[in-house]
C-alpha cells in the first residue's frame, strides 16, 4: 500500500517477495498457515499455495498435519537459500513447536 497525493494504491508483490517474506516469517521456527499469513499480512490460501511450492523447491517441510492445522519449518536447503540469497546473517531459530522423529 503507498499513499500518494492522499490517495491509497495498492502494489501488488511480486511472487520472489511473498515467497522469501514466508520464508523469513519462518526462520524464527516453525509456523501454521495462520501464524505465517498474519506476521507477514498475506492471505491465507496465498501463503497455502506459495508453500506448496516452496516444498517442492526442497526449502520447506510440513512437520505436522492434521484435520485442524499444519505446521511448516525451514529445512536445511531453506535456511542456506535464506542466509545467501535474501538476508545476509539473517538470525535462524531452531525454536520448535512439534517435534518428531524423537529428536530432543
Amino acid at each position: 500500500m503507498v499513499l500518494i497525493n492522499r490517495k491509497i494504491f495498492f502494489i501488488k508483490r511480486r511472487f520472489i517477495d511473498i515467497r522469501n517474506s514466508i520464508l523469513i516469517s519462518l526462520a524464527s521456527g516453525q509456523k501454521t498457515i495462520n501464524q505465517i499469513s498474519n506476521e507477514t499480512q498475506i492471505n491465507w490460501k496465498t501463503v497455502e499455495r506459495h508453500l506448496i511450492h516452496l516444498i517442492g523447491k526442497g526449502w520447506v517441510r510440513e512437520v505436522f498435519t492434521s484435520a485442524y492445522v499444519r505446521i511448516f519449518e525451514l529445512n536445511a536447503f531453506g535456511k542456506d537459500h535464506l542466509r545467501k540469497s535474501v538476508i545476509k546473517g539473517v538470525h535462524i531459530s531452531h525454536k520448535k513447536i512439534v517435534r518428531i522423529n524423537g529428536e530432543q
